[in-house]
């Protein structure tokens, strides 16, 4: 879907949720060559900036929440293309960040394009408060019980952080070069703006490891836990093990078709018999007990 704004030095095209006509009116109308087109339709694509005859490409990745994914708390490229009196987004999801750019700042394409950087940066922020929250909830809920589908949260949220850190790392480097290109932060405002982008995305990427380092933490905690009271599970298995033994072994020696102490006395013989199984039993107990196993 094309939706056009008529700015005060450029046009902004917004290609959102694109179809095959749509990519074929860019390669027709807008003169965008195969391959960029190519790239755009990759959902894997990297942060980057290729300067081409007739315009620029600037591929940078936002965060967003992908159901169709295996990982919920995805991140999806934003392909910025621009030339002389235009700029084009596409975006193969919907890019909701967007809206939130003000039409006073879109005063100049250079701006424009910085402002989508910060805002990009902000949603990195945003998206990784709600991650921390889901972290803490899992945890809370661990410390009740260790179940699977906490431990499975964490396990999502853990790749989510990974992909964050790749994005984030992208856009830095997509930043420095734009800084780079001639004539692109050519004002005052340009510069002050390209460099609370970059405070926000170090900020961001500051948040990623922190956030990384606790959650990683937690996990081994969790993992030592579970490691502990599976030793402790199969020790109580052993001991019980034992206790149970004592008595059939006494009595599958009683029942031995052989002579015996006392058999011809039958009182007696079962009094030596519970006397003996009491005792064993007994010591048994008593070195559980001591040792805090049961």
């Amino acid at each position: 879907m094309f939706v056009t704004e008529k700015l005060k030095t450029f046009s902004w095209v917004n290609v959102g949720n694109p179809d095959h006509e749509d990519f074929e009116k860019l390669q027709t109308e807008y003169k965008i060559d195969e391959d960029t087109i190519s790239d755009i339709l990759d959902p894997d694509e990297q942060p980057r900036l290729e300067l081409e005859d007739d315009y620029k490409v600037i591929i940078v990745r936002f965060p967003i929440i992908n159901r169709e994914s295996s990982t919920l708390w995805h991140t999806e490229p934003l392909s910025i293309i621009v030339s002389t009196n235009r700029v084009i987004t596409v975006c193969r999801k919907r890019c909701d960040l967007l809206d939130k750019i003000k039409r006073s700042e879109k005063t100049s394409r250079e701006e424009f394009i910085l402002n989508i950087i910060y805002y990009i940066a902000e949603s990195y922020l945003r998206m990784l408060k709600e991650l921390n929250k889901r972290v803490l909830a899992s945890k809370r809920a661990l410390q009740e019980r260790i179940r699977k589908k906490e431990l499975m949260d964490l396990l999502e949220v853990e790749n989510s952080y990974t992909l964050y850190m790749a994005g984030i790392r992208g856009n830095v480097a997509v930043l420095d070069k734009l800084e780079k290109v001639r004539g692109f932060v050519k004002t005052d405002d340009a510069a002050e703006l390209a460099e609370d982008a970059r405070i926000e995305l170090a900020q961001a990427t500051e948040v990623v490891t922190s956030y990384s380092k606790m959650l990683k933490s937690i996990k081994e905690t969790f993992e030592s836990v579970i490691n502990m009271d599976s030793n402790t599970n199969i020790n109580r298995l052993t001991m019980w093990n034992i206790i149970l033994v004592v008595p059939t072994v006494i009595v599958g020696y009683y029942g031995m078709n052989v002579r015996l102490p006392f058999a011809e006395y039958e009182q007696t013989a079962v009094a030596i018999f519970l006397f003996i199984m009491i005792l064993l039993l007994g010591f048994a107990l008593f070195g559980i007990v001591r040792r805090r196993i049961l």
